[in-house]
């Protein structure tokens, strides 16, 4: 329009007149957007620096598309628990929220704090995100058969994976390695050869329980505790490749054959001296012991590898990388409700304020915008990559990707960063496309705890005291330390506790029809 005004010379009063028509019409049919809005949304975390210059660019393409302005609030890290919950209530000054299974939305979508979004409303205020978003997003989102959320087209796609040396592997020897129940051959090699260095160095929290669980979804499939999420776990597990539901006790079929398998591997490990004695006093990541090049393996997943992979590059080393998925090559997605959006009950424009996510969610150039922040200033696109701009750092660029808070954001559009390697790349594109992630309705299950909390918790216990050192190779008798453990469990109420929660899943799965 601006070009064309200009190239025949239309006059002020006629431009304005046109402007205002333009503005009353909406790329949603019917909806009137001759008043201007402000709308008020909520992110979690703090704004970058350069927060200011990217409202103010933002507003501009609001402005022009619908007639419309944002304003950004952030609810901080450590106000989070208290200030979320009291921002709904209050009722003022709020039109859109952040929200996601981690973050409240279950609790809040029952209790009347969002606005119900209906697949009409979707279609017709949010039609690039509507024809963006899978349908099971809709059956996970489902609160007592209604949503309340706009979720994520683009939940993070990660499965867990091991870096390895590869220089290393050729140096000494040892074949290729597909998958991670092939890697003894290399830390066999390493414990020879590379007396300064670990073979694997797992710290206390992240990776104490992932080469097992590694071992044993490659026997069979992959089983995740229901809250495992919450803790160390019940001992009540869900298979990825049933999608029924059922609940299973890990001490039984088919279960615990592929846990005792896993067990006998990790105890010849830690035996001939594969794994650092010190895993439950470590506190070193094992990604971090390996750029530091006392471990031979770096333990991670798809979304937080990519430094390690950079830093070893950089050292001028060979990284291969290794996915850990079940036997049938599938691990379980991220739900699509881990990051998303939720319209206030309070808010008097929701149709507006769908148009306005609409964009920023979909549209590429407002999608860069809060991702990325302004073109020139803290990113550039060079050769068809995402760079720092000449004379800009990553410790200095006032608006970092990601760090805005707008996690919802379709990924999917995004080039890949400057920084990636290209093996990192590759590994993207495979978890993308090889079909290696798979959706699972209770991978999006929220469980309620209150009826059995204390079991819940005495469990939680159990499970650090009993199972973690069979996880790592310590136990001395495999059969005895799972029969010890079964015994605990029983004694802990696990039966009460699957009983409980598959009552809830029951309900749960029923809704989602």
């Amino acid at each position: 329009m601006k070009s064309f005004v200009k190239r025949v010379g239309i006059g002020f009063g006629l431009l304005a007149c046109i402007a205002l028509m333009a503005m009353s019409v909406s790329a949603a049919d019917g909806v009137d957007t001759s008043k201007e809005i402000n709308i008020i949304g909520y992110l979690l975390g703090a704004a970058p620096a350069g927060m200011p210059e990217v409202i103010e660019q933002l507003n501009q393409k609001l402005k022009a598309d619908i007639n419309a302005t944002m304003e950004i609030r952030y609810i901080g890290w450590g106000d989070f628990q208290s200030k979320y919950p009291l921002i709904l209530a209050a009722g003022e000054d709020i039109d859109w929220i952040f929200t996601a299974n981690w973050s409240f939305y279950f609790q809040q979508a029952a209790k009347g704090a969002f606005l119900e979004i209906t697949d009409e409303m979707m279609q017709k205020y949010m039609p690039k995100h509507y024809a963006a978003l899978n349908k099971v997003a809709y059956q996970q989102a489902k609160v007592n058969g209604k949503v309340y959320m706009i979720p994520t087209s683009t939940p993070d796609r990660k499965v867990p994976v091991m870096l390895i040396r590869g220089d290393l592997r050729k140096k000494y020897g040892v074949p290729e390695i597909t998958k991670f129940a092939d890697i003894e051959p290399y830390l066999e090699a390493i414990k020879k050869n590379e007396p300064g260095m670990m073979p694997m160095n797992l710290d206390s929290t992240y990776d104490i329980g992932f080469p097992f669980a590694a071992l044993a979804q490659q026997n069979g499939d992959f089983f995740s505790d229901i809250l495992y999420a919450t803790g160390s776990g019940t001992g009540v597990v869900w298979g990825l490749e049933d999608p029924t539901g059922k609940l299973l006790y890990m001490l039984d079929e088919p279960v615990i054959s592929q846990f005792k398998k896993a067990a006998v591997t990790m105890k010849s490990w830690y035996d001939k001296g594969y794994i650092n004695k010190d895993v439950f006093a470590n506190k070193v990541r094992s990604k971090d012991a390996f750029t530091q090049g006392k471990s031979a393996v770096a333990i991670g997943n798809s979304q937080d590898i990519q430094g390690t992979l950079s830093d070893a590059a950089s050292k001028g080393w060979e990284i291969e990388i290794i996915p850990a998925l079940n036997v049938n090559g599938h691990y379980v997605a991220d739900p699509f409700i881990n990051n998303g959006v939720a319209l206030a009950a309070t808010t008097e424009n929701p149709e507006r304020v769908l148009m306005a996510l609409d964009l920023i969610m979909e549209d590429p150039t407002y999608n860069m915008l809060v991702y990325f922040g302004v073109e020139g200033k803290n990113y550039v696109i060079k050769d068809n990559k995402v760079a720092l701009p000449e004379g800009v750092t990553a410790d200095k660029n006032t608006y970092p990707p990601d760090a805005a808070g707008f996690w919802f954001t379709n990924k999917d559009q995004f080039p890949p960063l400057a920084e990636w390697t290209e093996n990192y790349v590759a590994h993207r594109t495979a978890v993308r496309e090889k079909g290696y992630l798979v959706n699972h309705p209770l991978a999006a299950f929220s469980a309620n705890t209150e009826n059995v909390k204390t079991e819940v918790s005495n469990l939680n216990q159990v499970m650090v005291q009993y199972y973690q050192p069979i996880n790592v190779g310590m136990a001395k008798d495999i059969d005895a330390a799972f029969k010890t453990l079964d015994d605990k469990l029983k004694a802990a109420g696990v039966e009460k506790v699957r009983a409980e929660f598959q009552t809830q899943i029951d309900a749960y799965m029923q809704s989602l029809k």
